[in-house]
């Protein structure tokens, strides 16, 4: 099969020929239509899971066909349409492969509503939003920094559909997007610092893209005890003062991706698309989220 790997950390990705893996007890075997790309990708390649598996398939997010089970998979069988994480580097296994296996719990029958293609981008960025609001829990105003991200989307739409007041943070060119995905105010980040412009303190901060010091010239607009969430772990080990600090570690599973295709098939959730490229295009593609290239959610179409 066609597969996007590399060969050691550091290396360039490059489209070769893999043997198709085999699905063990408890796996599916997908034929992959999409893969969605996300910045954890690179940074597997970069070293992120250092007990990975050379020669390592790229990719975490997909969605496809069952094509196989494994011993004692239930509920689950050839022929049906699924979306879900695939990414297993200390086995070399990913995404960006014509096949790709993962365990059956790490997979759901995809949105009925949207394509694979679109199903593709939503695993990895979709659950991570909906812990967070989940974690955010009663808030009453919430301010997203790096909102128009595919975290950020997803997490605006998801804490506005709960009745939060959203304050994202976004270029004057994203200000009217992010408006209708249900954000209340929107502030420029590249006008000026944040805290100085918000007509309001917030319950809550979710911060997609700050490092430590950047979080700490936030706190001023956090209302005292409220919760500082960082998906990038820059809360440093002795946490923020006045607030509930946490360095947030996403947890996905059938349940969660369940609940967001219940989302998208109601039509309280988009999934916003910025690139497709085919599978001998996503090395390129990865170069370019690397960069900051990256236009929202990109797409690897197999």
């Amino acid at each position: 099969m066609r597969a996007v790997t590399v060969s050691d950390f550091g290396a360039q990705p490059e489209l070769t020929e893999q043997p198709v893996p085999e699905p063990g007890p408890g796996e599916v075997l997908v034929r992959i239509s999409a893969a969605g790309l996300n910045p954890f990708d690179w940074k597997v390649i970069d070293g992120a899971i250092p007990d990975a598996v050379f020669p390592l398939v790229v990719g975490t997010d997909g969605a496809g066909t069952v094509e196989r089970v494994g011993p004692g998979v239930t509920g689950v069988r050839p022929g049906d349409p699924v979306f879900g994480q695939f990414g297993d580097p200390r086995r070399g296994h990913g995404s960006y492969a014509e096949r790709a296996v993962a365990p059956v719990d790490a997979i759901a029958a995809p949105p009925r509503t949207i394509a694979l293609s679109e199903a593709a981008a939503v695993p990895t960025a979709g659950t991570t939003a909906l812990n967070l609001v989940d974690r955010v829990g009663d808030a009453r105003r919430l301010l997203i920094v790096g909102a128009t991200g595919g975290v950020g989307t997803f997490a605006t739409q998801l804490a506005a559909a709960r009745g939060i007041i959203v304050v994202a943070t976004a270029t004057a060119d994203k200000a009217d997007l992010m408006r209708a995905l249900g954000a209340a105010e929107i502030v420029d980040p590249t006008s000026g610092p944040v805290a100085g412009r918000l007509s309001a303190p917030v319950d809550a901060l979710i911060d997609l893209v700050s490092d430590t010091q950047g979080l700490r010239e936030l706190l001023p607009v956090v209302r005292p005890g409220g919760t500082v969430l960082s998906p990038v772990f820059a809360v440093p080990e002795e946490g923020l003062p006045g607030v509930e600090a946490v360095n947030f570690l996403n947890e996905a599973g059938t349940e969660r991706l369940e609940h967001l295709a219940r989302e998208i098939d109601a039509g309280h959730l988009r999934v916003l698309i910025g690139d497709t490229v085919t599978l001998p295009q996503a090395p390129d593609a990865l170069a370019r989220s690397r960069a900051g290239r990256a236009r929202g959610k990109t797409v690897i179409v197999i």
